[in-house]
């Protein structure tokens, strides 16, 4: 999980938070249930002792349902209830679970993994995090979302993101990306490169950029928990 536990600073940069006790709280996620009980879940949280909740990592879809369209009255509503009742908010930022319009209109977003799998709609965590087009969307609702919730005074802190991970990929994109970092990191040289790579071994080395390698099909070895074919044992 990336968390920044944001120190309260609001927009204005005038107020903060300051923690006088240990908060006590968990995950809410009042867009999960079939039916409206958020007062009855607040008394719950109050009876339980909570003073703070996270809520809103996985809502894009909600925020945003279609591409510049943003909705943002409904977690207004839980902000609300919640500030009337004393309980402070973590926000996290919904990027980790694209909406299907993202995935319809820019299919390029979607993964694509080492071992040759092309991630799809319909579960989350199947982007490209380095996709530009893909953190371009994320910034865009970042910022709205800042604009819209900043200043809002249940909220202590936000949540950048969830369980930020690579998870394999091999986009053309992250190849780019990691072509050119070694292409940096050996400021060019080829020579270099094969020399402290060990490359000329089997005939293994590169002799120009572009022919760099491709990591697809590649098996990942997992080390001490699992075999050659990346499998867990």
């Amino acid at each position: 999980m990336a968390l920044a536990f944001a120190i309260g600073a609001y927009a204005d940069h005038q107020t903060v938070y300051h923690f006088y006790k240990p908060l006590y709280g968990a995950a809410y996620y009042s867009e999960y249930t079939p039916t409206d009980r958020l007062d009855e879940d607040i008394r719950l949280m109050k009876q339980a002792g909570l003073t703070v909740v996270r809520v809103g990592e996985s809502t894009w879809s909600l925020f945003k349902p279609h591409d510049g369209q943003f909705e943002f009255a409904w977690m207004d509503r839980i902000l609300d209830k919640l500030n009337a009742a004393g309980i402070k908010v973590i926000l996290g930022t919904p990027t980790y679970s694209i909406p299907s319009w993202l995935a319809r209109e820019h299919p390029e977003v979607l993964s694509h993994t080492v071992d040759d799998r092309q991630s799809y709609y319909g579960i989350r965590q199947n982007m490209d995090i380095y996709n530009a087009t893909y953190r371009q969307y994320c910034e865009r609702l970042i910022r709205k979302m800042m604009e819209h919730f900043a200043k809002h005074p249940a909220i202590i802190g936000y949540q950048v993101d969830n369980e930020v991970e690579v998870r394999g990929i091999d986009n053309p994109d992250y190849l780019e990306g990691f072509r050119n970092y070694i292409r940096q990191s050996f400021n060019n040289n080829l020579d270099s490169l094969n020399r402290r790579w060990g490359l000329n071994y089997w005939g293994m080395n590169i002799n120009s950029w572009e022919v760099f390698y491709d990591r697809r099909r590649i098996p990942i070895l997992l080390t001490n928990c699992g075999g050659r074919d990346g499998t867990a044992r």
